[in-house]
């Protein structure tokens, strides 16, 4: 969930060049970045499902959304 930006910067690496590297098909700055992005996303999803379980309506919420977004997607 870190910005393409800050990870430049923490890598020390060209902003520019990182941007273009994830945005390029079969570039493994791509697969990295997403398959991190991926499991992030995941790990927020299981959470939100569990505090939805427990009764958040916030949790609720987003689990709602995410539904509907696998809809639309399907």
């Amino acid at each position: 969930m870190t910005p393409i930006t800050e990870i430049g910067v923490l890598l020390e690496l060209n902003e520019r060049e990182l941007r273009d590297d994830i945005n390029t098909i079969d570039n493994p700055a791509r697969k990295a970045y997403y398959t991190g992005f991926a499991k992030t996303a995941l790990e927020v999803r299981k959470r939100n499902i569990e505090l939805s379980k427990a009764g958040s309506p916030s949790a609720d919420e987003a689990v709602r959304g995410y539904i509907n977004k696998l809809m639309r997607d399907l």
